[in-house]
């Protein structure tokens, strides 16, 4: 028993980069209707019982894509079950034959509900662990076709509502494979807008329409104020899942610290410092309120890579000289979505490629520097990891480090690739 707990905290690379271990395993779980809760058979009955005989036929299944082919689930398996003891197997499903570190999509369709989109990773186990077939329970929850949920966000202080304070709400993917840890619900996709933004009115009340949220889907929510009221700075935030949470929701605004009023990180895919992005990984970022890259610092803008020859095949990744006082950057592409709440902060083409197999390989970002969008002074001038060298940082020498209100302090400007 100790051996099969070991496996299932034991990650290896391939996990991380979406390449199998040679093994296989199948996921099994529940179908259910999002807004009654009740389990939705897609499979035939025999006997008296339901949802165990295959249906290939049917308008609705479940189905994933396991390395480039379309793959049905099927029934979960009768076992004990029997018409004598009663048990049950509505809106059971498995899918069979997944290689251990597979990243995959999973979809499940019926007449009456939305497509359900998600993506799941199976685990992998490590080699030195003597176990069985590996299994991972993964439940899938449908909503009804034309179902929403309007949220009502009442901003207020000091039980006061407040006008024109904007409601951002930013789709969250967890870190990971995506599990809601209430029940083991895989996160739906979000593949269109993932801010959907709205301002309160005279009475405080801002309203999102469901129709533009992914129901099934997590979304953080930031009440901010572009000025001050009472002398002060003030946001909140609210953590909701679309269709599921009351429709209700209450932000009562608060000082979110002397230290960085104006301007901070209210998350990052960094927040977890174990998290593994692969050799593509970048620095996502999202603010409290719209920003632009200061003009003129792409000369400050630094990746350092962290890296060693840990498999001693030598093959080891090497990232360009930066030039100085050349008005670019040599290593580091630095972007900000259209909405102004997403930086996006990417280490060019290394001049060495990334060896994967060099476990820890890490990449410090430095010298980006932002500030309110529109803004024509520096006083809410904020950068990640070091201000930088280059000339133009001199304009912003009185500039203070991006804080994260997550973490209570300095913003990551860390990532882990392997």
């Amino acid at each position: 028993m100790q051996k099969l707990k070991k496996a299932f905290v034991v990650l290896s690379l391939a996990s991380a980069m979406g390449c199998g271990s040679g093994g296989e395993g199948r996921i099994v779980g529940f179908v259910v209707d999002g807004q009654s809760g009740q389990r939705l058979n897609f499979f035939k009955s025999n006997d008296g019982k339901n949802n165990v005989d295959d249906d290939d036929e049917s308008k609705s299944q479940v189905y994933a894509i396991i390395q480039g082919e379309f793959r049905r689930a099927k029934p979960c398996g009768e076992g004990d079950l029997s018409k004598e003891n009663g048990i049950e197997a509505d809106g059971c499903y498995q899918i069979d034959g997944i290689p251990l570190g597979e990243e995959f999509p999973i979809i499940a369709q019926a007449p009456g509900y939305e497509r359900f989109l998600g993506r799941y990773t199976m685990q992998t186990w490590d080699k030195d662990v003597e176990h069985e077939s590996a299994q991972e329970v993964v439940n899938l929850r449908v909503f009804p076709t034309g179902f929403a949920v309007d949220y009502r966000f009442l901003v207020n202080l000091n039980g006061r509502g407040v006008a024109d304070a904007k409601v951002n709400c930013q789709y969250r993917a967890d870190q990971g494979n995506m599990l809601q840890t209430a029940g083991n619900f895989l996160q739906p996709e979000a593949t269109a807008s993932t801010t959907v933004s709205a301002t309160t009115d005279a009475n405080g009340i801002a309203v999102i329409p469901g129709a533009q949220l992914v129901n099934g889907a997590p979304y953080h929510c930031e009440a901010v104020l572009a000025g001050a009221v009472d002398g002060r700075v003030l946001s909140g935030q609210s953590d909701i899942v679309a269709g599921m949470s009351q429709p209700e929701q209450a932000f009562l605004l608060t000082n979110p610290g002397a230290q960085d009023a104006n301007l901070y990180a209210v998350y990052s895919n960094a927040d977890d410092p174990d998290a593994l992005l692969g050799a593509n990984g970048s620095l996502v970022v999202t603010f409290n309120r719209p920003v632009e890259i200061a003009p003129r610092t792409e000369d400050c803008q630094v990746a350092a890579l962290e890296t060693a020859d840990r498999d001693i095949d030598g093959s080891m990744g090497r990232f360009v000289t930066n030039q100085v006082n050349n008005n670019a950057s040599e290593t580091v592409n630095a972007t900000v979505s259209a909405d102004g709440l997403t930086l996006t902060v990417a280490f060019k083409t290394p001049e060495t490629p990334l060896d994967a197999d060099d476990r820890n390989t890490l990449v410090r970002f430095s010298g980006v520097i932002v500030r309110p969008r529109g803004a024509v002074d520096a006083i809410n001038v904020r950068y990640l990891g070091a201000l930088g060298a280059c000339a133009e940082a001199n304009v912003y020498g009185n500039a203070q480090q991006l804080r994260s209100v997550r973490g209570n302090g300095a913003q990551s400007s860390t990532i882990r690739l392997f």
